[in-house]
C-alpha cells in the first residue's frame, strides 16, 4: 500500500533540510548571542540610543571576513588547532590548547551563572546556586545527545525561538522607522566611552571560539565546497546582527540608565507593551545564556585533543569529556565567585567576555591569517583585506584590555 506524506511530514522535512543547510551558521549565532551581549547590546542602546546601529552592518562585514579565512580552512578539512600545533610544535601546543580552553570556558561561567538566574526567576526555584547546577547538568545532558544533528537541532530551535521573542518586543514597541534609519548613518565622536562601545560591539560579534569549532566541521556537515561554509556562517552572522540591533533598538526606548540587572532590559517594557514581556524577556536571556555556555565549549572539545595529535571528532569520547570537564569547572569557579565576592551574574556576564577574548581574539585572528596564507595562497586583494580584520582583532583586543583593567581596578 502506497504510503502519502502529509503536510506535517513535508514540514518536518523541510524544517531538517533548512537546520542541515544553516544549522551550524545557527550554532555559530548562538556562541556569540550569549549573556555578556544581551547586556552589552542593552548598554549601547542605554547611552546611545539608536546612535550606534551602524556598527551592526560594519560588524558583519568584519565578521564574515574572518570567516571566510575559517571556511577556506574548514572546506580543506584544516582544523586551526592542527595547523597551530604543527606551527608550534607538539610540547607547546598542549599547554597553549588548555590555556585557551581554560580563557573560554571563563564565558561559560558568567553564561551558566546567568542561566541559573533566569531559572530561579521562572521557575519556583529559589537557590541560585542550586539553578546553576541544573543549567550545568542541562549542557552536560545535550552534550550526551552525541549525534551532532540532534544537538544541532536542538540549538537551532531554541536560537531561532529567542530570535522571535525579541523581534516580537521589538514590533510591540514600534520604533520611529525614520529614527532607526538614521541610526544606521555612521557618525565619530572622539569621546573615549563612545570608541571603547564601539570596539565593544564589533567584538561581540567576531567571536573566535566559533573559528576552531567551523575548521573541525567537515566530518560532521561533509562539505567540500567553501561556498556552503560562507553561505550557512553568512545566515547565522546575519541573524545575529539583525537580533543585536533589536536590542539596541529596544534598550534605547525603553531601558533608563542606570545599574543594570537581570530584568532591567524588560521592566520599563512592561507598562509600554504588556506584563507579559517581562517573562519573555527573562526566557530569551535564559536561553540565550545556556546556549552560548555550552556551545562556547565545543571549540575546547575540539582544540583539547587536537593539540595532543586525536584527530577528533563532535560528540566522540575526547570530545565529551572535554566538554564536561570544562562544564564542571564553570560551575565550580560561578558558585564561590558569586558566593564570596561582590559580583551579580550580569556583572559577570558584562566582564568575563572582556577575559575571555582579550587574549584568544588576536591569538586566533593571527593563526588564521598565517593558516591561510600556507594552504590557501590568497591573492595579494585578499591579503590585504584579511590582514586589515586581523590588525582590527589586534585593536578590539588592546580597547578591550584597557576596559577590563579599568574594571578589575573599579572592582578592587
Amino acid at each position: 500500500m502506497e504510503k502519502h506524506s502529509t503536510a506535517v511530514d513535508v514540514s518536518v522535512e523541510k524544517a531538517k533540510e533548512t537546520i542541515q543547510q544553516y544549522g551550524l551558521g545557527l550554532l555559530l549565532a548562538a556562541n556569540i548571542f550569549g549573556a555578556g551581549s544581551v547586556y552589552i547590546l542593552t548598554q549601547a542602546g542605554v547611552s546611545f540610543g539608536f546612535g550606534l546601529l551602524w556598527v551592526m552592518p560594519l560588524a558583519l562585514a568584519v565578521g564574515l571576513t574572518m570567516h571566510e579565512m575559517s571556511a577556506r580552512l574548514a572546506a580543506r578539512n584544516q582544523p586551526l588547532m592542527e595547523y597551530i600545533r604543527d606551527v608550534i610544535g607538539p610540547t607547546a601546543a598542549k599547554p597553549f590548547a588548555i590555556g585557551i580552553a581554560f580563557i573560554m570556558q571563563f564565558w561559560s561561567v558568567a553564561n551558566y551563572a546567568l542561566a541559573g538566574a533566569a531559572l530561579v526567576f521562572l521557575t519556583p526555584l529559589s537557590s541560585l546556586y542550586v539553578g546553576i547546577i541544573v543549567m550545568a547538568a542541562l549542557g552536560i545532558s545535550l552534550v550526551e545527545l552525541r549525534v551532532y544533528s540532534r544537538i544541532e537541532g536542538v540549538i537551532a530551535t531554541l536560537v531561532l525561538g529567542i530570535f522571535a521573542s525579541y523581534l516580537v518586543i521589538v514590533a510591540n514597541l514600534q520604533p520611529s522607522l525614520g529614527g532607526v534609519a538614521l541610526g544606521f548613518v555612521p557618525t565619530i565622536s572622539a569621546d573615549f566611552d563612545y570608541l571603547t562601545m564601539i570596539i565593544a560591539l564589533m567584538g561581540t560579534t567576531v567571536y573566535y571560539p566559533n573559528f576552531f569549532i567551523q575548521t573541525s566541521m567537515q566530518h560532521e556537515k561533509d562539505w567540500e565546497a567553501v561556498s556552503r561554509y560562507r553561505k550557512d556562517h553568512t545566515f547565522g552572522l546575519a541573524a545575529v546582527v539583525v537580533l543585536s540591533a533589536t536590542v539596541i533598538i529596544a534598550a534605547a526606548m525603553a531601558v533608563p540608565d542606570g545599574t543594570l540587572t537581570l530584568t532591567a532590559p524588560a521592566q520599563p517594557l512592561m507598562d509600554m507593551i504588556g506584563p507579559w514581556v517581562l517573562g519573555v524577556f527573562v526566557l530569551a536571556v535564559g536561553a540565550a545564556s545556556f546556549t552560548s555556555a555550552t556551545g562556547t565549549l565545543f571549540a575546547a572539545g575540539f582544540m583539547v585533543p587536537q593539540s595532543y595529535a586525536l584527530h577528533t571528532q563532535f560528540g566522540d569520547m575526547h570530545f565529551r569529556r572535554t566538554v564536561h570537564f570544562l562544564i564542571g569547572l564553570s560551575v565550580a569557579l560561578a558558585i564561590p565567585i558569586l558566593a564570596f565576592t561582590e559580583f551579580t551574574p550580569v556583572r559577570l556576564a558584562l566582564l568575563m567576555p572582556a577575559v575571555n577574548g582579550v587574549i584568544g581574539l588576536p591569538i586566533t585572528a593571527l593563526a588564521l591569517f598565517a593558516a591561510i596564507k600556507r594552504y590557501v595562497d590568497p591573492s595579494r586583494l585578499e591579503q590585504a583585506v584579511f590582514l586589515a580584520a586581523v590588525v582590527l582583532m589586534f585593536l578590539i583586543s588592546l580597547v578591550t584590555a584597557e576596559s577590563l583593567t579599568r574594571s578589575i581596578v573599579d572592582l578592587l
